[in-house]
């Protein structure tokens, strides 16, 4: 990649680091471990859409060098923050949090990933993270499904892919959950479970099945009915200090249910950003201390459940069975063995591995929106593997992930089933006891 020379760069506007982060920059030693990791260097075989190469326009940018010209800003729009350089990089370059903080620094300059579409991004900041909201913007969607027109819809412009991307939506009655679901049997303990934004709007099944396996395992599950967005989705996209303010609230709402085990979360970007909340409000005196106890708690439904040392009493799933790692769980969290561990616990399910089971689906947030042509590639190779375990059903662990695969599922006719990880532990254990 060339640099621009001093002649050329008079007049640009630089995108300044502190020292601090400038210094993680820096840390990157171009080795090139990243490349054959990354979905989007292995579609365009260009450099500049590896992390190599985007670390190093983030440092042109830092240093004034280049301008934030239409074509710098579409190798960082093409990122899909999937963080499965991290995992690769010998360095231990904090790749995950360079990019989020450039596309903040970039969004209030409004040239964030967003910024070709006033209505994405009104979507992005006003409906996605209001649970509410989002399920008054679903309506239509529901009427054209209960109708049978979702095939003609999807043939409209921009808002028939949005309504083919969107799955068969569950009924209303399911979207309010009980504030608490007893413990059952021997009590184990007392959690909280997060329901998310989108999630308990697209897939409150998962947050019931969710709630009833913990029951009927002996712990007490608290619901917050007044949570909110966790912030992550804010976050990917550059909204950092709307990102903040959701945390903020968040970690006031779980404290005042009184003490907890843990916090119960079934998204894993969700879980990512929560995780690092300690980080995320270092600036708040009067917050951190609570975001640190809080982030500490915070624990994907798989690797909690892979913590229980008692026989769980599974039914037999007599079928071949294919796990998907979300990118945020497995690079982000980096759980990866805790789901598998859960599944092969059921009795007689054959568990068969997934190709490039950690390379991401092309969901990453809103990527499928934002991006869609290099999306639906990086979908297509995700297709094609899972085509070739032959499992009956494909198990992930996160709602982005879960759209993104039935959208898959039904463009490309894969018949196998689709489920959360919570949704097939339901189906193997007996809840209603």
């Amino acid at each position: 990649m060339a640099v621009v020379s001093t002649d050329q760069t008079k007049g640009l506007t630089a995108v300044p680091l502190d020292d601090d982060t400038f210094e993680l920059v820096m840390d990157c030693v171009h080795c090139g471990f990243c490349l054959p990791t990354c979905p989007t260097f292995a579609l365009t075989g260009d450099e500049t859409d590896s992390p190599r190469g985007r670390l190093y326009y983030i440092r042109l940018l830092a240093e004034g060098r280049v301008s934030a010209s239409p074509r710098v800003l579409m190798h960082l729009d093409r990122c899909l923050d999937c963080r499965a350089c991290e995992t690769a990089c010998p360095s231990g370059v904090q790749y995950g949090f360079l990019i989020e903080r450039v596309r903040t620094l970039l969004a209030r300059r409004g040239l964030g990933p967003d910024r070709q579409s006033r209505y994405l991004q009104f979507l992005i900041r006003y409906i996605f993270p209001y649970a509410n909201r989002l399920e008054l913007t679903v309506l239509p969607v529901r009427l054209v499904q209960r109708l049978g027109l979702s095939s003609f819809i999807g043939r409209l412009p921009l808002v028939g892919s949005l309504v083919a991307m969107v799955p068969p939506l569950p009924p209303l009655r399911l979207r309010s959950l009980p504030e608490r679901f007893p413990a059952r049997g021997n009590r184990r303990g007392r959690v909280g479970l997060l329901t998310g934004c989108v999630a308990s709007v697209f897939y409150s099944s998962v947050n019931w099945a969710t709630a009833q396996v913990l029951s009927a395992i002996g712990y007490e599950v608290i619901i917050p009915k007044r949570q909110g967005c966790c912030g992550s989705l804010l976050a990917h996209n550059g909204y950092e200090r709307d990102a903040q303010s959701f945390a903020r609230d968040l970690i006031t709402v779980f404290e005042k249910v009184g003490p907890l085990d843990a916090v119960i979360v079934t998204a894993a970007g969700c879980g990512a950003t929560m995780k690092r909340y300690d980080h995320f409000l270092a600036d708040d005196p009067s917050l951190f201390r609570l975001a640190q106890s809080f982030a500490k708690k915070v624990c994907d439904l798989s690797e909690f459940l892979d913590r229980i040392n008692d026989p769980i009493p599974f039914k037999p799933i007599p079928l071949k069975v294919s796990y998907h790692d979300p990118c945020h769980l497995a690079h982000g969290q980096q759980v990866r063995e805790a789901p598998r561990r859960v599944l092969q616990r059921i009795p007689q399910l054959q568990y068969v591995e997934l190709e490039e089971a950690d390379w991401c689906c092309g969901s990453a947030g809103v990527y499928n929106i934002l991006q869609k042509d290099m999306a639906e590639a990086i979908l297509k190779r995700k297709i094609d593997n899972i085509n070739r375990t032959g499992a009956d059903i494909v198990v992930t662990a996160n709602p982005g992930c879960l759209l993104q695969l039935k959208y898959g599922f039904q463009k490309y006719g894969v018949r196998a089933r689709l489920l959360h990880l919570a949704e097939i532990v339901k189906e193997a254990l007996d809840t209603t006891q």
